[in-house]
């Protein structure tokens, strides 16, 4: 007996599942991958952070136009080291390739996008995978909303990329995962760590201490294949480094930047650089309030997981002891050795990243009762997205310290995670109704992320005179302007300076100096200057007026060309006049303008330092 014929297609039950689990994931990483995007018109993240100093412009040289760098200052620069800016490939590469494609504002945001996804994917997915998509998200707004990451994305000093490769490497190192999987996490973590390490000295801190935490962790939880494990960490940081250094070899132009990088680590170690950048005086901390946001996120998180080690799951345990070791490290930097890792805002932000990511775990711990309680479940994020867009609303924050003010709000959160805590054990017992957990949560959310904002975004008091403080002082940062600043002039004039370079055009000879002459109380004049070295590469105060200060250094550095620079041509023709004794050639003049930045410039050829070969390039342009 035949069997009657089969349709030619029968779904079965399971594929619409199938089919609308596919849809839900790929709704979910539309979501995750847009959230950069998402998040900076939501949250209404600055763009660009307000220029301070010059040292983000002097990576943007590298960025725009290495080759100028190399030619020019190679020889002027080795007794100083001044040339470690363009060694810090790890962050120079992306970037630079970022300008080759988009060019120089557009190649600015794509880099930032690129540093935001390496970022909050890793962290998305692990609080995902230990709490849940509400926490994901959580961690993702958490990390999109610090004005500390908003500020270092900000700029070109390369704190902007050891921030999310750290935060990075470490959510790759704590996921929980399948034992097949593992290498491919272990590897995506020893190639962030390896681009932090070669981005900026503080990623070299950071990195020694993110592996050593998680050796020590490994050997207490998880010793099997722990060896084989760091041979292949090892092996993968050997590859990337090796692969770095050819793509710094085509893209910027150099292919060792290890030697320089050891180089400028050696001469930063003497004792004239560390009294002018480290302060021996710890009495300037007490000033600064946001110091206070790891060590109150670090206890947080312990009061959270306060129970015995064994019972605590080891992602968790990594994160906070993570948290716990770079925070214990830089501080051991900055007041017992020679390091201004607190001290200089650049250089403290590194931190960040993982100090985010401790809090969001810490956020998440304490959610725990309501994540499984539907539309509820997204009350968490809500509150944590709520808080920074009711500071835009009204960004206000007197200025305080770390007494009384600033210890009240860094107890906070050690008081609010105590409070869960004892509330979960109560609960145990009781069975709060549902509103009554959301309430409990939900107020302990807002006060935790509230306080840490607060202590973030408060300006310092005014510092008393103190004794032993660094000779170049760190300016305050900005992180009051991070959320809701307008950033429409920042980017004008970053879009100026990218052009200055190729408004001097190369040099025709290696060696070929070129030097800056400018009103050096021009504070719009920062970043420009920025983009040749300012003060190495610049005459004195005394514009358009040569000072005997500045004919020893013209007769010191012998540079072939100078370049004038301010807002308007005032003194331009004066200084032309002063330079009669070194035979100047006014070869070009422009007016850079975009927007509301306008720059005027004149490059002049002295002709008492240049070799003929630039008079024979001038003449025929």
């Amino acid at each position: 007996m035949l069997s009657p014929p089969r349709r030619p297609f029968e779904p079965t039950s399971a594929e619409p599942e199938l089919s609308r689990a596919r849809w839900s994931l790929l709704v979910e990483s539309l979501g995750v991958a847009l959230s950069p995007v998402i998040g900076f018109f939501v949250l209404r993240m600055q763009a660009m952070a307000p220029v301070q100093l010059p040292d983000p412009s002097m990576h943007t040289i590298y960025v725009v136009d290495p080759s100028q760098m190399f030619v020019r200052y190679a020889t002027a620069f080795a007794p100083t080291a001044r040339m470690r800016e363009g060694a810090q490939a790890g962050f120079l590469v992306l970037a630079r390739l970022a300008y080759l494609g988009f060019g120089a504002v557009p190649g600015f945001f794509v880099m930032r996008y690129v540093l935001a996804l390496i970022a909050v994917v890793p962290a998305y997915l692990l609080l995902k995978r230990l709490y849940g998509i509400p926490a994901g998200v959580m961690a993702i707004v958490v990390l999109l909303s610090s004005p500390v990451v908003i500020t270092a994305w900000g700029t070109d000093y390369p704190d902007c990329a050891v921030i999310s490769y750290v935060v990075g490497a470490v959510a790759c190192l704590a996921m929980p995962t399948r034992e097949r999987w593992r290498p491919a996490w272990l590897a995506l973590a020893s190639t962030l760590l390896t681009l932090a390490v070669w981005s900026h000295g503080m990623g070299v801190v950071l990195a020694v201490t993110t592996m050593v935490v998680y050796g020590l962790v490994r050997l207490f939880r998880e010793r099997r294949r722990l060896v084989l494990h760091s041979l292949f960490l090892a092996g993968v940081a050997a590859a990337a480094t090796f692969v770095l250094m050819v793509a710094s070899r085509f893209v910027l132009g150099q292919f060792d930047f290890i030697g320089p990088t050891l180089i400028a680590a050696a001469l930063l170690s003497t004792s004239a650089q560390i009294v002018q950048w480290h302060s021996s005086n710890w009495r300037w901390a007490l000033y600064v309030a946001y110091l206070l946001v790891p060590p109150a996120v670090i206890v947080a998180f312990a009061v959270s997981f306060a129970r015995r080690l064994r019972s605590i799951p080891t992602p968790q345990l990594f994160v906070g002891l993570a948290c716990a070791g770079q925070f214990g490290f830089f501080a051991y930097l900055q007041f017992g050795y020679h390091v201004q890792t607190l001290e200089m805002h650049f250089f403290s932000s590194t931190i960040w990243g993982v100090v985010c990511l401790a809090l969001a775990v810490v956020l998440a711990e304490m959610s725990r009762p309501i994540w499984s309680q539907g539309v509820a479940s997204w009350l968490p994020v809500a509150l944590v997205l709520a808080v920074p867009l009711a500071y835009e609303a009204d960004p206000k924050t007197p200025a305080f310290g770390w007494w009384p003010v600033g210890a009240v709000l860094a107890l906070v959160p050690v008081l609010v995670a105590l409070v869960m805590r004892l509330f979960a054990r109560w609960g145990r017992t009781h069975a709060p109704s549902r509103v009554a957990l959301a309430c409990a949560v939900g107020l302990c959310v807002v006060a935790m992320t509230g306080s840490t904002l607060e202590l973030t975004v408060a300006p310092r008091p005014s510092t008393p005179v103190l004794k032993g403080l660094a000779l170049a002082g760190d300016p305050e940062p900005s992180y009051s302007t991070a959320l809701g600043g307008n950033a429409t002039e920042l980017v004008d004039w970053y879009q100026v300076c990218a052009s200055l370079p190729e408004f001097v055009g190369d040099p025709t000879y290696h060696g070929e100096q070129l030097m800056m002459w400018f009103f050096w109380d021009v504070p719009l004049l920062l970043e420009p200057v920025g983009i040749f070295h300012e003060g190495f590469n610049s005459l004195g105060f005394g514009f358009p007026v040569l000072t005997p200060g500045d004919r020893e250094v013209l007769a010191t550095r012998r540079p072939a060309e100078l370049l004038l620079l301010g807002l308007k041509r005032q003194g331009f023709e004066a200084a032309l006049k002063n330079l009669r004794p070194y035979g100047p050639e006014l070869v070009r003049t422009t007016v850079l303008r975009h927007g509301s930045a306008v720059l005027h410039a004149w490059l002049v050829i002295l002709r008492a330092f240049a070799r003929p070969s630039i008079w024979l390039a001038t003449a025929s342009s």
